[in-house]
């Protein structure tokens, strides 16, 4: 028998939050201009993310 190639990754838990933070949209593309606000823009998502699980 040959071996075939795995095309393919199983997805590690350690990734899904940082897919969910992906989703938001200011904080993928990072156009907040100042650092304090992307850093409260980050909290606040990371806060809702996780009262919502």
């Amino acid at each position: 028998m040959r071996k075939r190639a795995c095309t393919w990754q199983v997805p590690r838990r350690a990734a899904y939050p940082t897919n969910r933070l992906k989703q938001w949209r200011g904080l993928a593309t990072r156009t907040d201009k100042l650092a304090i606000t992307y850093q409260a823009a980050l909290h606040l998502a990371a806060i809702l993310i996780w009262t919502r699980r």
